[in-house]
This record gives structure tokens, sequence and C-alpha cells, in this order.
């Protein structure tokens, strides 16, 4: 019963006055970070270094982390977002998408969409929201 609640819980945060148009906003990212980090990563990811949005050619949103030369331990991390997204689960579902590119690189796990990201999909499935292999405008 627990678990139907977590569910209704997010879809209830998802919903929006608009279901049809989404436009994000810094703080929008920030809160979902928090909502997902919590709800869906148990808490396992830093926060993001940067966050960047604006209009993209040929993606909803991509994942940056670049290692510091001197140290491979050291990096930084950047958020990549699109402007406007379909609906408000749209975008949370996109940032769930890159969040786990992030949550690879903290955990020194391979990066892209094979079984490391795949393996997430069921977890984000209860949460009522959808992982599809790759978000492609």
């Amino acid at each position: 019963m627990a678990k139907r609640k977590q569910v209704s819980h997010l879809l209830k945060l998802m919903k929006s006055k608009e279901d049809n148009v989404y436009e994000t906003t810094i703080e929008d990212c920030e809160k979902w970070f928090n909502i997902l980090n919590k709800e869906v990563f148990d808490n396992k990811l830093i926060p993001l270094d940067e966050i960047d949005i604006r209009w993209r050619r040929g993606a909803y949103a991509y994942y940056k982390h670049v290692f510091d030369d001197d140290d491979s331990n050291y990096g930084y991390s950047k958020l990549c977002m699109n402007k406007r997204y379909s609906s408000k689960k749209f975008f949370v579902e996109v940032l769930a998408h890159e969040l786990i590119h992030h949550y690879q690189i903290i955990h020194d796990e391979p990066i892209g969409h094979g079984p490391s990201f795949l393996c997430w999909r069921d977890k984000l499935n209860r949460k009522g929201l959808a992982l599809a292999k790759a978000y492609i405008i």
C-alpha cells in the first residue's frame, strides 16, 4: 500500500494546469532533482555543478561530466535541458533519464544506455514514470 501512495504522490506533483506544454526553469530542475533523488535514487546523487536551460537541437536534454585533468576523482557535472517539453510528466521523465547518467558517473558504472541504465526501468515504472532507451527529437 505504501508503494501506491508514492506513485500517486509523484503523479500528483507532476500534474500541471496545462497538460500539453511545460516550460522549465532552473528552480524546477533543482526541485525535481531533489524529489527524484529522494524517491528514486535513495538520496545517493550529489548536487549537479551546473544546470543549463536553452533550446536544444537533436535532443531533449543531455548530461556532461568533465573529469579534472590533474585528478580523475574530481570533475564537473552539467545538466543541459531543453526550454520546453510536451508535459510536466515528460520533463520529469527526461530529467530522470539524465540523472541515471549522473548516477552512473558517481558510482563508477558504465556510462550509456546498457544494462546499468536499463536496470532503472522497473523502479521508474513503479513510480509512474517511463524510461525510454534514448530521448531524441
